[in-house]
């Protein structure tokens, strides 16, 4: 095997059970939605255009919750980068998230398996791995030591697939059996970030994917419940220079450059 790729979907929320691959290293890309991979000490959040790294021997499993779709990768070993010893996130371009756009809506429109032997696909995905020889592991992500708690799990399912900058926490206080108080104390607990950030970097990421796959911006601050566009586009380019200056800084870090060789 050199690579496999397959494209899944979900439906209902489900958990695989946890294991690990001995001859190959695997990618899971979201197409949309939201995936949380655990491993034995830590839990990673990866919504709509995040990539998902898992390396050789590493023991883990992933819950996709409601709606969720992603493509799943295997590679050999030397057939793309070797990033990192442990699981994390890997970051993407706008050519990776255009090309998994494409990807993504030939499966829908097929409405079967995608061929993984298509010459189609094939050269789309030898698009994706060169690309990703110049990605980086990533530090700055959703990350917790502990198991996400399930009152959060609609939260953070409503904030993936409908984000909206209006969204709030007393929507959810019933359903969920505990107050917005306590319920932002979770949020707290479990990603040292009250609801209010977290719901401001789901959006942020759901229009970073939009963007890089050519949606207006108009339609994007619509979409994400902004009153105006002013409005969103700072948001937006405050997020964007904030992730540069996460990356010069992880450019810079001698210990960085390391690991990612």
């Amino acid at each position: 095997m050199r690579l496999l790729h397959s494209i899944k979907r979900y439906a209902p929320t489900e958990e695989k059970a946890p294991h690990c691959h001995n001859d190959f290293v695997q990618l899971f890309y979201i197409h949309q939605g939201c995936g949380i991979a655990r491993t034995e000490d830590k839990s990673i959040l990866a919504v709509g255009g995040q990539l998902i790294w898992v390396p050789l021997n590493h023991r883990h499993h992933l819950k996709l919750l409601k709606d969720s779709c992603l493509s799943i990768i295997h590679a050999s070993p030397n057939v793309i980068p070797y990033f990192h010893d442990e699981m994390g996130i890997i970051s993407t371009n706008r050519l990776m998230v255009q090309v998994m756009a494409e990807i993504e809506a030939q499966d829908a429109d097929c409405k079967k398996d995608y061929d993984s032997n298509s010459d189609i696909q094939y050269h789309y995905l030898a698009v994706f791995v060169d690309q990703l020889k110049k990605q980086s592991y990533q530090n700055d992500i959703y990350q917790s030591n502990q198991d996400i708690d399930k009152r959060l799990l609609p939260i953070i399912e409503a904030l993936t697939l409908q984000p909206d900058i209006k969204l709030s926490l007393d929507r959810f206080a019933e359903h969920c059996g505990a107050s917005s108080r306590t319920l932002n104390r979770l949020f707290i607990s479990t990603f040292d970030q009250p609801f209010r950030e977290i719901r401001q970097q789901l959006v942020m990421e759901k229009a970073w994917q939009l963007s890089r796959s050519g949606v207006a911006h108009t339609n994007i601050a619509l979409d994400l419940g902004y009153n105006s566009l002013s409005a969103f586009s700072h948001a937006f380019n405050r997020f964007k220079q904030d992730k540069a200056s996460h990356k010069l800084a992880k450019n810079h870090n001698p210990l960085a450059l390391v690991q990612q060789q």
